[in-house]
Protein backbone atom coordinates (compact mmCIF):
# COMPACT_ATOMS: atom_id res chain seq x y z
CA UNK A 1 0.00 0.00 0.00
CA UNK A 2 1.25 3.65 -0.82
CA UNK A 3 1.21 5.89 2.01
CA UNK A 4 1.10 9.82 1.45
CA UNK A 5 2.95 11.05 4.21
CA UNK A 6 2.29 14.86 5.97
CA UNK A 7 3.84 14.86 8.84
CA UNK A 8 7.09 12.46 10.08
CA UNK A 9 7.71 12.18 13.54
CA UNK A 10 11.31 12.18 14.93
CA UNK A 11 10.70 8.33 16.55
CA UNK A 12 8.32 5.79 14.37
CA UNK A 13 5.32 7.93 13.66
CA UNK A 14 3.95 9.74 10.89
CA UNK A 15 0.79 11.22 10.04
CA UNK A 16 -0.33 10.51 6.41
CA UNK A 17 -3.41 10.83 4.43
CA UNK A 18 -6.45 8.60 5.25
CA UNK A 19 -7.51 6.93 2.15
CA UNK A 20 -10.14 4.22 1.21
CA UNK A 21 -7.30 1.61 1.27
CA UNK A 22 -7.56 1.43 5.22
CA UNK A 23 -10.65 0.65 5.72
CA UNK A 24 -10.07 -2.72 5.49
CA UNK A 25 -8.01 -3.17 8.09
CA UNK A 26 -9.79 -0.67 10.45
CA UNK A 27 -12.98 -2.85 10.21
CA UNK A 28 -11.82 -5.56 12.69
CA UNK A 29 -10.55 -2.65 14.86
CA UNK A 30 -14.08 -1.18 14.96
CA UNK A 31 -16.13 -4.15 15.23
CA UNK A 32 -14.21 -5.25 18.26
CA UNK A 33 -16.12 -3.39 20.95
CA UNK A 34 -12.89 -3.88 23.39
CA UNK A 35 -10.65 -2.35 21.04
CA UNK A 36 -12.33 0.98 20.41
CA UNK A 37 -14.26 1.16 24.09
CA UNK A 38 -12.91 4.67 24.64
CA UNK A 39 -14.28 6.07 21.59
CA UNK A 40 -17.56 7.07 20.09
CA UNK A 41 -17.33 4.06 17.65
CA UNK A 42 -20.09 1.41 17.60
CA UNK A 43 -20.37 -1.74 16.16
CA UNK A 44 -21.77 -2.98 13.75
CA UNK A 45 -19.29 -0.69 11.82
CA UNK A 46 -19.38 -1.54 7.76
CA UNK A 47 -16.85 -1.31 4.78
CA UNK A 48 -19.50 1.09 3.04
CA UNK A 49 -20.13 3.45 6.27
CA UNK A 50 -15.71 4.01 6.48
CA UNK A 51 -15.55 4.02 2.79
CA UNK A 52 -17.90 7.08 2.47
CA UNK A 53 -16.82 8.51 5.72
CA UNK A 54 -13.23 9.11 4.02
CA UNK A 55 -14.68 10.41 1.08
CA UNK A 56 -16.47 12.86 2.79
CA UNK A 57 -13.80 14.08 4.46
CA UNK A 58 -12.18 16.49 1.50
CA UNK A 59 -15.78 18.38 2.07
CA UNK A 60 -14.85 18.80 5.70
CA UNK A 61 -11.68 19.82 5.74
CA UNK A 62 -10.95 23.05 7.27
CA UNK A 63 -14.08 21.66 9.85
CA UNK A 64 -12.96 18.31 10.69
CA UNK A 65 -9.14 17.09 9.58
CA UNK A 66 -8.19 12.88 9.89
CA UNK A 67 -4.86 11.81 9.48
CA UNK A 68 -3.61 8.04 8.86
CA UNK A 69 -1.60 6.50 11.74
CA UNK A 70 1.53 5.25 10.58
CA UNK A 71 3.96 3.47 12.73
CA UNK A 72 7.60 2.54 11.08
CA UNK A 73 8.11 -0.90 11.06
CA UNK A 74 11.90 -2.15 12.76
CA UNK A 75 12.38 -4.13 9.71
CA UNK A 76 12.81 -1.04 7.34
CA UNK A 77 13.92 2.67 8.36
CA UNK A 78 11.12 3.65 5.43
CA UNK A 79 8.99 0.79 5.50
CA UNK A 80 5.16 2.05 7.39
CA UNK A 81 2.14 0.42 7.97
CA UNK A 82 -1.51 1.67 9.24
CA UNK A 83 -2.60 1.41 13.20
CA UNK A 84 -5.13 4.39 12.97
CA UNK A 85 -5.99 7.85 12.49
CA UNK A 86 -6.47 10.68 14.74
CA UNK A 87 -7.77 14.39 13.83
CA UNK A 88 -9.12 17.52 15.27
CA UNK A 89 -12.72 17.90 15.05
CA UNK A 90 -15.38 20.69 15.06
CA UNK A 91 -13.02 23.73 14.31
CA UNK A 92 -14.99 27.11 16.04
CA UNK A 93 -14.39 30.37 14.39
CA UNK A 94 -13.72 32.92 16.17
CA UNK A 95 -13.38 31.29 18.92
CA UNK A 96 -9.77 29.27 17.77
CA UNK A 97 -10.48 26.54 19.34
CA UNK A 98 -11.30 22.28 18.46
CA UNK A 99 -11.53 18.66 19.72
CA UNK A 100 -9.21 15.90 19.06
CA UNK A 101 -9.81 12.08 19.16
CA UNK A 102 -7.91 9.36 18.23
CA UNK A 103 -8.15 5.16 17.48
CA UNK A 104 -5.39 3.42 17.36
CA UNK A 105 -6.76 0.11 16.31
CA UNK A 106 -3.21 -2.16 16.15
CA UNK A 107 -3.35 -3.65 19.69
CA UNK A 108 0.74 -3.93 19.36
CA UNK A 109 0.65 -0.26 18.64
CA UNK A 110 -0.59 0.93 22.50
CA UNK A 111 1.15 1.50 25.06
CA UNK A 112 4.66 2.66 22.90
CA UNK A 113 4.78 6.53 22.61
CA UNK A 114 2.56 5.64 19.05
CA UNK A 115 -0.39 8.00 20.18
CA UNK A 116 1.67 10.10 21.73
CA UNK A 117 4.07 11.35 19.04
CA UNK A 118 1.08 11.35 16.59
CA UNK A 119 -0.57 13.70 19.19
CA UNK A 120 2.05 16.41 19.17
CA UNK A 121 1.98 16.36 15.15
CA UNK A 122 -1.75 16.53 15.14
CA UNK A 123 -1.15 19.74 17.95
CA UNK A 124 1.34 20.96 15.39
CA UNK A 125 -1.26 21.07 12.63
CA UNK A 126 -3.51 22.85 14.73
CA UNK A 127 -1.91 25.26 16.31
CA UNK A 128 0.87 26.09 13.33
CA UNK A 129 -1.24 25.53 10.06
CA UNK A 130 -4.78 25.99 11.35
CA UNK A 131 -3.81 28.56 13.42
CA UNK A 132 -5.97 27.28 16.16
CA UNK A 133 -5.45 28.74 19.99
CA UNK A 134 -6.52 25.86 21.80
CA UNK A 135 -7.09 21.99 21.48
CA UNK A 136 -10.00 19.99 24.25
CA UNK A 137 -10.71 16.39 24.12
CA UNK A 138 -12.45 14.29 26.54
CA UNK A 139 -11.47 11.25 28.06
CA UNK A 140 -13.80 7.97 29.13
CA UNK A 141 -12.56 8.04 32.93
CA UNK A 142 -11.46 4.23 32.46
CA UNK A 143 -9.19 4.75 29.59
CA UNK A 144 -6.17 6.21 31.73
CA UNK A 145 -3.60 5.27 28.49
CA UNK A 146 -5.38 8.09 26.05
CA UNK A 147 -5.22 10.64 29.57
CA UNK A 148 -1.97 9.84 29.80
CA UNK A 149 -0.48 10.46 26.59
CA UNK A 150 -2.75 13.50 26.27
CA UNK A 151 -1.29 15.07 29.41
CA UNK A 152 2.36 14.00 28.37
CA UNK A 153 1.76 16.41 25.48
CA UNK A 154 0.59 19.34 27.87
CA UNK A 155 -3.21 18.93 28.21
CA UNK A 156 -4.46 19.90 31.33
CA UNK A 157 -7.62 18.37 33.13
CA UNK A 158 -10.23 20.88 34.16
CA UNK A 159 -13.39 19.19 34.92
CA UNK A 160 -15.35 15.95 35.11
CA UNK A 161 -18.46 14.90 34.10
CA UNK A 162 -20.45 12.27 36.54
CA UNK A 163 -21.99 9.84 35.15
CA UNK A 164 -21.52 10.73 31.44
CA UNK A 165 -21.00 7.75 29.88
CA UNK A 166 -23.00 4.07 29.41
CA UNK A 167 -20.38 1.55 29.81
CA UNK A 168 -20.98 -2.35 30.15
CA UNK A 169 -24.30 -1.65 31.41
CA UNK A 170 -23.51 1.31 33.97
CA UNK A 171 -22.93 4.96 33.65
CA UNK A 172 -19.12 6.19 34.02
CA UNK A 173 -17.83 9.54 34.44
CA UNK A 174 -15.71 11.70 31.83
CA UNK A 175 -12.59 13.55 32.31
CA UNK A 176 -12.52 16.79 30.27
CA UNK A 177 -9.11 18.11 29.44
CA UNK A 178 -7.89 21.31 27.44
CA UNK A 179 -3.96 22.29 26.00
CA UNK A 180 -3.31 26.01 24.80
CA UNK A 181 -0.45 26.82 22.59
CA UNK A 182 1.74 27.85 24.94
CA UNK A 183 1.56 24.79 27.39
CA UNK A 184 2.23 22.29 24.15
CA UNK A 185 5.35 24.61 22.23
CA UNK A 186 7.85 23.95 25.23
CA UNK A 187 7.24 19.93 24.93
CA UNK A 188 7.15 20.62 20.82
CA UNK A 189 10.59 22.51 21.14
CA UNK A 190 11.95 19.81 23.42
CA UNK A 191 11.04 16.91 21.23
CA UNK A 192 12.11 18.92 18.43
CA UNK A 193 15.67 19.18 19.91
CA UNK A 194 16.20 15.80 21.63
CA UNK A 195 14.11 13.41 19.37
CA UNK A 196 13.02 12.08 21.86
CA UNK A 197 9.35 11.65 23.26
CA UNK A 198 7.52 13.65 26.69
CA UNK A 199 6.73 11.37 29.80
CA UNK A 200 4.44 12.00 32.55
CA UNK A 201 5.66 13.21 35.97
CA UNK A 202 5.23 11.18 39.13
CA UNK A 203 2.73 13.80 39.88
CA UNK A 204 0.52 13.20 36.69
CA UNK A 205 1.48 8.99 36.91
CA UNK A 206 -0.62 9.32 40.33
CA UNK A 207 -3.01 11.61 38.99
CA UNK A 208 -3.17 9.25 36.04
CA UNK A 209 -3.42 6.11 38.12
CA UNK A 210 -6.35 8.19 40.28
CA UNK A 211 -8.75 8.65 37.75
CA UNK A 212 -10.68 5.36 37.90
CA UNK A 213 -10.75 5.26 41.63
CA UNK A 214 -12.88 8.25 42.54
Amino acid sequence: MKHVFVYKGKVRVALGLMQEEYIPLFLPWANWRIGIEGTLLRPPYSLASGIEWVRGLDKAKGKNEVFAVLLRTEAKRESYRYVGHMGVHNVQWPDGFATTGSVIGAKEARGHGVGTEAKLLLMYHSFMVLGLRKLISRVKVFNTQSAGHLIKCGYKPVGRFHKHNLHDGEYIDEILLEVFREDWEPIWEQYQTTGALPHLSDEQRMFVSELNKK
